[in-house]
């Protein structure tokens, strides 16, 4: 048993360091980068437009097959990690440094399988993206290109994230003290007396303590992998004093905005035909979303007609799932003092599986019935549901 436990101390560096280092191996030789930007999708022809779709989808495809590799390593470390720390465990003679090291070593490593496998997962997702845009028409495509690349290149810094910035040498020993080079006069300029040597030891404990010192890298930090969470934002909070139930409401931000082919001749670029604007609210047991439209047409009646009770929106998420939502209210728009935009708002009942599907997915598409028929919005922030869901919800 001693000879066992003596074998398991000089293996455990090995362990340590394979186990920590072969899952950012790979990133010494990086693949192929998507470009740092594309063309405006509108100056690009349809073959040239074309070309630039296929070339993001064999991109997000090498990146998928790397994360697959990435993940079956994964895999294998953690379980070599856990049958190392299970042996631990059954040898009475192992110490419990041993254990405690072989212990933290299999949680990293199953942390490094769990991450791997989230990345898989998303990259398969921008590449099923990336061909299904590959197979649309040239008006689609140009829709749809910037979201493609955004995603694709998401995919590339996830594989081989930007080193870390470092500081100049003066913000960190900092400028103060500092003389400039001409401040010295050279005729007052003296010799240091002779000072007697201090302590090695001593020197050397305050140089170590004076040097700077770098914290090593973790990815589960890096906010390019990880971005942070933003701000809970709520526009209201009250409680009613007689049911005793509380009514939340986030605040309300752009979902998506869109100006059909014919409007950009009239349009300038910053100036979109239609913007929306959502939030989620609950009250009870009642859960709704907020839909506002801001259409810049003053024939927006005729085109649009009015939001009537009981019409329906349809919300499709990025795994093709789709869920249906009942308007409470009718609106039939009005126009701002300016007599060019009209304002819409639609207040739609959520079940609680379209909830639960919220909370854990991007939307993608969404279809409005007005009263003249029925219009597919391409959602720019796909995640601003999913973000109120939680600000409401966890």
């Amino acid at each position: 048993m001693n000879y066992r436990l003596k074998r398991l101390s000089r293996c455990l560096p090995a362990i340590i360091f394979f186990c920590c280092s072969w899952f950012w191996a790979l990133a010494q030789q990086p693949s192929v980068a998507p470009p740092d930007s594309i063309p405006h999708p509108d100056s690009l022809s349809d073959a040239d437009l074309n070309a630039e779709v296929l070339r993001l989808f064999e991109h997000v495809k090498t990146y998928e097959a790397e994360w697959t590799l990435k993940t079956q390593r994964a895999a294998s470390e953690a379980a070599a990690a856990g049958q190392a720390l299970l042996a631990a465990q059954q040898d009475s003679t192992a110490s419990k440094s041993s254990r405690d090291s072989l212990s933290g070593i299999a949680k990293r490593a199953r942390k490094l399988e769990k991450d791997a496998l989230k990345q898989q997962k998303q990259t398969s997702k921008t590449a099923e993206f990336a061909e299904k845009v590959s197979g649309m028409d040239a008006a689609m495509q140009r829709k749809n290109l910037t979201k493609c690349y955004k995603q694709v290149r998401e995919s590339y810094l996830s594989l081989y994230p930007p080193p870390p910035v470092e500081k100049p040498v003066a913000a960190i020993i900092g400028a103060e003290g500092v003389a400039p080079p001409d401040s010295a006069d050279p005729a007052q300029t003296t010799l240091p007396a002779a000072t007697e040597e201090p302590n090695p030891e001593k020197r050397k404990t305050r140089e170590k303590s004076a040097a700077p010192r770098f914290k090593p890298y973790d990815p589960g930090e890096d906010v390019m992998l990880h971005p942070p969470q933003r701000p809970c934002s709520l526009a209201v909070s009250t409680r009613d004093e007689f049911s005793g139930e509380t009514y939340r409401e986030s605040q309300r931000e752009e979902l998506f905005r869109f100006t059909n082919e014919l409007m950009k001749k009239y349009l300038t670029p910053d100036q979109p035909h239609i913007i929306c604007e959502a939030a989620l609210s609950t009250g009870g047991s009642t859960i709704s979303l907020h839909l506002t439209f801001s259409i810049r047409d003053n024939n927006a009646r005729r085109t649009f007609g009015s939001l009537n009770r009981n019409s329906v929106v349809i919300l499709k998420f990025i795994d093709g799932t789709t869920f249906s939502a009942s308007n409470l209210r009718n609106d039939d728009g009005v126009l701002d003092p300016s007599g060019q935009v009209y304002s819409y708002r639609g207040q739609y009942t959520l079940d609680p599986s379209a909830l639960k599907k919220l909370r854990k997915t991007e939307i993608d598409k969404i279809r409005v019935s007005w009263s003249t028929g029925y219009e597919d919005y391409e959602v720019q922030n796909i995640d601003l549901l999913l973000r109120q869901a939680k600000c409401l919800f966890d």
